[in-house]
């Protein structure tokens, strides 16, 4: 627990030379995708479990297990070191939304309404929450405002924004929009959710209440997750832009564009740069305080994978079927590896590999030869 815990309030920065866990989406509680160490030389691939389903959510690692789900609605949890099965399950409905982990349970929602906590050695179920439309996003996991327990923050198709106690499920708060919410909330500095909506609108929201402090109008509907740093908060939408707002001021403070094509990713942030994939084949790296590009780099196919960050480089995929590894200071390729399958999930990290889904149903695991 203190570990996790440490993770999430840092934003999954590890204050040690290796990375061991990587509990929640985009690497802690603020979606940053900071990994916070430097990139693995080129890596091979070390093993792949094959399944029937699409991987759209990221996987996540927490006490050398590997657990994800796919469209066929199987989630599996595998060895981080061998990629040997230790359990799966089958659901009625598919899973796009990544898993997370907190000591010995997975949570998780799926597109049968429900939000699942299940036991991390076998998959039992410990309890479900239905609510009243699909889940499609991650679920986010924090310290209660008051510090007495662990909070699930999460977002459903139904436009519902909640907040459920992570022991029992049982519901602490809710906010309800007037659209569905697809994206993962983010957790910032301990007191706000923050997330983008169908209804163009991005919300801050008080962690201890669930009422509104904050919302900046967009033009388009949101449809995937922000990224945060700080106070800072990026995303893209349908109206081909990407958008900077101050989280304290409630101020958007930039809008980026270059072709006429939608961003579906999630950005990956930093203290210098927003860094996002886009339908138009490309990697955007884009200044925080301006909002004017700093480098692009051309893929072979659209980029609907959010990037994550290491501390000198990005590694993102492409539906050209290849993970790319790019300098930060310039978006010079250091290399890519040919999966051979189109690339639309995240990727995560933890001791030494990288992890991947495919929409072929393959999840990949790279690293350095032994």
């Amino acid at each position: 627990m203190k570990l996790f815990l440490g993770l999430i309030a840092a934003g999954g920065l590890m204050a040690l030379g290796e990375r061991n866990e990587w509990p929640v989406a985009r690497a802690g509680a603020g979606l940053s995708g900071q990994v916070g160490v430097a990139l693995p030389k080129k890596p091979e691939v070390r093993w792949m479990v094959a399944g029937d389903g699409a991987i759209i959510g990221e996987a996540v690692v927490s006490q050398d297990v590997v657990v994800f789900g796919n469209s066929s609605g199987i989630l599996m949890a595998v060895d981080l070191e061998t990629g040997k099965k230790k359990w799966s399950r089958e659901f009625e409905q598919s899973f796009e939304a990544a898993p997370a982990i907190l000591d010995n349970t997975i949570f998780i929602g799926c597109e049968d309404t429900k939000l699942y906590a299940l036991n991390l050695a076998d998959g039992k179920e410990k309890w479900s929450v239905e609510t009243n439309d699909k889940i499609t996003a991650g679920v986010n996991l924090t310290k209660s405002p008051e510090g007495k327990g662990t909070w699930i923050v999460m977002n459903g198709y139904d436009g519902v924004s909640r907040a459920l106690d992570a022991a029992t499920g049982k519901e602490i708060w809710k906010h309800e929009t007037e659209q569905p919410i697809n994206g993962t909330p983010a957790v910032v500095d301990g007191k706000w959710v923050v997330f983008g909506g169908c209804d163009h609108c991005l919300y801050t929201l008080d962690l201890k209440t669930g009422k509104p402090l904050q919302q900046v109008e967009g033009e388009a509907p949101i449809v995937s997750t922000v990224g945060t740093d700080g106070s800072f908060v990026a995303w893209g939408d349908h109206s081909n832009q990407v958008m900077g707002a101050d989280l304290q001021e409630g101020s958007l403070k930039w809008k980026y564009s270059d072709r006429q094509f939608p961003f579906m990713a999630a950005p990956a942030v930093d203290s210098k740069n927003v860094y996002i994939g886009g339908r138009d084949k490309r990697i955007h790296a884009i200044s925080r305080s301006s909002g004017e590009a700093v480098w692009k780099f051309k893929t072979g196919g659209r980029v609907e994978s959010a990037p994550i960050l290491f501390t000198d480089a990005l590694v993102c995929g492409s539906s050209d079927g290849r993970l790319y590894a790019l300098d930060l200071k310039d978006g010079k390729e250091i290399w890519k590896v040919d999966l051979g399958e189109s690339l639309v999930a995240a990727a995560s990290y933890a001791k030494g590999t990288i992890l991947i889904g495919s929409e072929d149903g393959t999840l990949f695991a790279l690293g350095a030869k032994k």
